[in-house]
């Protein structure tokens, strides 16, 4: 092979093994903030937040399963970035941000901070 020929295999160097880490360690966020959630619904009696705790609990498996899977697609093919990875980057994001807002909103109608925000404006 001289120097003019184009590679005819992709080298990925660390690049997939910095993915499948990135890929984990989100899952593993979202698994603590899966538990904080759980636990806030349950121990104040608020059923959306336990929902959204389950919800994002479920999304974690699959996060889990994914980071494996992608990681031998991106080891084994010459394409990394294919429809499936951006819909599943797509989704999980979407997931974390209603997540958060069912967090926020349950801040904000049970908490404290409206009562707080009125009394610093009046």
């Amino acid at each position: 092979m001289t120097d003019s020929e184009p590679p005819t295999t992709r080298d990925p160097g660390l690049q997939p093994e910095r993915t499948g880490l990135a890929w984990s360690r989100t899952a593993f966020v979202m698994l603590l903030m899966s538990a904080l959630l759980l636990r806030g619904g349950i121990v104040h009696h608020e059923h959306w937040l336990a929902w959204s705790g389950v919800v994002l609990l479920m999304a974690t498996g699959a996060m889990y399963a994914w980071a494996g899977w992608r990681l031998r697609m991106i080891m084994t093919s010459k394409a990394p970035v294919t429809l499936p990875a951006i819909l599943a980057i797509r989704v999980t994001t979407l997931i974390i941000a209603l997540a958060g807002l069912t967090l926020a909103a349950s801040v904000l109608y049970h908490g404290q901070l409206l009562s707080h925000l009125r009394a610093l404006l009046s």
